[in-house]
Formats: C-alpha cells, structure tokens, sequence
C-alpha cells in the first residue's frame, strides 16, 4: 500500500475519527469538514485500497450493518470504534523508512533490552519471547532499579527498547539516559512523540492512543492495542527480513 502525503494523512485520521457518521455523508462534505480538497479525498481512499468514495461507504455502511445483525448495543459499538480508530490511524502513521531501521538495528545488535512498566509490561515479555525464538539474546526488565542496574553494564553491543504508551515514565528515561551514554542504540515504541522517552531514541515507531476511554478505576489501565500493532508489525517485518524479503516497496 503506497504511503500517505501529509495532507492525505490528515485527510485519513479524519476520516476514521468521524467514521460513524461516513454512511450519511457526501464526499463533498467530508472534503467541506476536513478542508481538502475533493481530489485529496479519492486519492487518500485509492490509496488505501479503496475504489472510490461510493465503495468506502458501503463497507462501511455494511460493517456497521453486520454488528446491529449482531446484537451490539451504541455503546458497545463505541467502544469497537475507539479500537477501529487506535488500530487504523497506528498503522497509517507507521513508516517504512522506521522498520526497517529498527529491523536491521535488531538484527545486528548483539544483545537486546526491553524497558517497560505497568500493562506494557505485557507487551514487552511477548516481544522478548519471540525475538528468543529467532535466537536472540533477549531480556525484559519492568523493575526500575533493574533497569537502572543492566543499563549501567551495557555497551555498543546492546539494543534498548523502550515501550511506553505515555512516553513519560521518568525512570525508564533515566536507565536509556545511563545505556546510551554507554554506546548503546534506542528503539522507542510509544504513543506519545516527542516526549522524555522518544527523546533519547535513535528510532521511535510511533502508536495512535485514543483520548476516549471506557474502563477508568483511576488507574493506568489504558488499552496497549497500539503498542501490541507495532510490536505486531515490527516483529512480523523482521521475520520477513530475515527470510531475505523487503520491508519495502521497491520504487525504481
């Protein structure tokens, strides 16, 4: 699928934040709301795979169509939706030109380190796992002072990942602060660029967070779909690499 301009990017995230409303909107009006151009309309739906403006609507309108066969109430549905959203605009702001970056970083660094914290700690020993699978030697740390602890003890040889949804966990900053003055690379995997985290990474691969939320105990109990999407997607690209494939599309 071929990569989005700025203003078709714009155009996009618009579209999937207003995305209930499509079956009772006019391209007209969807450029109108947007401030684009009709023509920025069909080329970001072409883009995306789409025939045209008149066959977007009807899968939309048929998704929605399917879930009401299903017995989903409004509320339910929202709830779909702010998934659908992190989901499609985590993917349509992805760069090629960054996973592939941080493919070949993971594939050349020796060793690897992965700092999380909370519920992102769930994604970072699913990735550590699969990268053991491909034979790297991998490890996963959600304890700060042990972060703090192998961060002093690493070199050139190491690849840190970070993965926080916030971006601002300021233990997590410190331990890649302390592994990259000892040479080591940064991979940032967060929703919230810049910010302390994406800051100090050679590579941040971005996620989309919705600002809805449904579940709030007070609590960070966020949803780290977006997270498990890139990691989803970066480890997927690597296992492609690997089999001596390109990441990406070849345009001579």
């Amino acid at each position: 699928m071929k990569n989005l301009s700025e203003a078709e990017t714009y155009c996009w995230n618009y579209i999937q934040e207003n995305i209930a409303k499509v079956p009772n909107l006019t391209i007209q009006k969807i450029a109108q709301d947007a401030h684009v151009s009709l023509s920025t309309v069909s080329r970001t739906l072409k883009k995306k795979g789409y025939d045209g403006y008149s066959e977007f609507k009807q899968t939309v309108r048929q998704t929605k169509n399917e879930r009401r066969k299903n017995g989903f109430s409004k509320e339910v549905n929202r709830a779909i939706h702010k998934n659908e959203v992190e989901i499609m605009r985590t993917i349509n702001q992805l760069s090629s030109e960054d996973i592939e970056s941080a493919v070949r970083l993971i594939d050349h660094q020796k060793k690897i380190m992965i700092f999380s914290a909370g519920l992102s700690s769930n994604v970072a020993r699913e990735m550590m796992s699969k990268l053991q699978l491909f034979g790297k030697d991998c490890t996963s740390h959600d304890d700060f002072d042990y972060m703090k602890y192998y961060a002093s003890r690493a070199n050139r040889d190491y690849l840190v990942i970070a993965i926080s949804i916030s971006g601002a966990t300021p233990e997590i900053a410190q331990a890649l602060h302390i592994a990259k003055s000892h040479g080591s690379k940064i991979i940032a995997l967060t929703a919230a660029n810049p910010s302390i985290i994406s800051d100090q990474a050679d590579i941040c691969i971005n996620a989309y967070k919705s600002k809805i939320k449904e579940i709030n105990f007070g609590l960070d109990v966020g949803s780290r779909i977006p997270l498990q999407v890139v990691t989803r997607i970066l480890l997927d690209s690597y296992a492609i690499y690997k089999d001596l494939a390109p990441i990406r599309e070849d345009n001579n």
